[in-house]
């Protein structure tokens, strides 16, 4: 690779990690062409996205920005970069979802919320509820508070239209 495409690609990760709201570095050594594919459909579907670049490339693109504490994880083997841009837990749900089938892949850390994390938790942000079911048990909150309001409201109104219509027809 040229020196001119080098400092592209890395112009490129910088401008990815700047966006990406979660990240997370995979040692992929002994993934078949098969699963490669596998994943990358999986992450591509979900809005995730998927590159295998060389470490000193990516350590050069976590240069001066927030992400430069995750540069421990980019020892040994080449890795395979997971970028979340739209919501924070799905790459690390779609990855550890993954990992059960496809046991020769590690995590070796990432970076959440502008901060290194580790594998232990990666994992943890795995089974973190996401964005859709969070926003659902938010709705059904509400719905459940303003329906218990509406009963109670209606239940004091119940009771005097029914104590009127007592009193009405006692009187005719």
């Amino acid at each position: 690779m040229f020196r001119t495409q080098k400092t592209e690609l890395v112009d490129q990760l910088k401008n990815d990690l700047g966006r990406a709201q979660t990240v997370l570095f995979l040692d992929f050594t002994g993934m078949t062409v098969e699963e490669a594919n596998s994943l990358r459909c999986k992450l591509r579907e979900s809005q995730v996205g998927y590159r295998v670049v060389k470490n000193t490339l990516v350590q050069r693109a976590m240069t001066g920005t927030s992400f430069e504490g995750a540069g421990a994880c980019l020892k040994g083997t080449p890795t395979g970069v997971v970028l979340g841009f739209v919501d924070p837990v799905a790459p690390a749900k779609l990855t550890f979802e993954f990992l059960k089938d496809c046991k020769h892949i590690r995590v070796k850390g990432g970076v959440f919320d502008q901060k290194p994390i580790s594998p232990a938790e990666a994992e943890s942000l795995s089974k973190m509820p996401s964005r859709e079911e969070l926003q659902a048990r938010v709705v059904g909150m509400v719905l459940g508070v303003a329906g218990g309001l509406i009963g109670q409201i209606k239940s004091p109104a119940g009771r005097i239209v029914g104590a009127l219509e007592t009193k009405a027809d006692a009187a005719a």
